[in-house]
């Protein structure tokens, strides 16, 4: 027995939305996951004595260039990801939100990280944009993966009501 299904443009518009969702989704966790590692890297750079409360632990920075040393995670806490509806649009966005936010409540201080203080002071230690580099090859891959799952997921759907 064989049944067939006539598919709407708006059918196959929402499946392909779901599936470009799914896959920013997957993308969003992976990029999440790569900044995490950056940010768990011992630094090369400078010794000092110093930390929370001034406690006189000895310390390494990171070197000019390289992603900020570890010091007491809360940079690497504050990477999140999180879906954010687009108003008027139907769609999804992922953001990453947590990393704006939540270091020390202070928004310059991943800008200041990533390219270097506007006075020249503290050279950059970037990590925004080598994790983006790492997982930006498989980004469309995953994406056209996902959307082929939904639309497989739209007919199989179609052919259960049929029965």
């Amino acid at each position: 027995m064989s049944a067939s299904h006539n598919f709407s443009a708006a059918d196959i518009m929402s499946a392909n939305i779901e599936g470009i969702e799914h896959g920013l989704k997957i993308a969003m966790i992976e990029l999440q996951t790569e900044l995490r590692e950056r940010l768990s890297q011992v630094g090369t750079g400078a010794g000092y004595f110093g930390g929370a409360k001034k406690l006189g632990f000895f310390r390494t920075r990171s070197a000019p260039g390289e992603p900020p040393a570890v010091d007491t995670g809360t940079l690497r806490n504050s990477v999140q990801s999180k879906p954010q509806y687009i108003a008027g649009t139907g769609m999804t966005s992922i953001v990453l939100a947590g990393l704006v936010a939540g270091v020390n409540k202070d928004a310059r201080i991943p800008r200041w990280l990533e390219y270097g203080t506007p006075n020249g002071r503290m050279k950059a230690r970037p990590f925004i944009a080598p994790s983006l580099e790492v997982i930006r090859p498989s980004v469309a891959g995953t994406i056209g993966d996902q959307m082929q799952r939904s639309i497989k997921r739209m007919k199989r759907r179609a052919m259960r009501a049929a029965q």
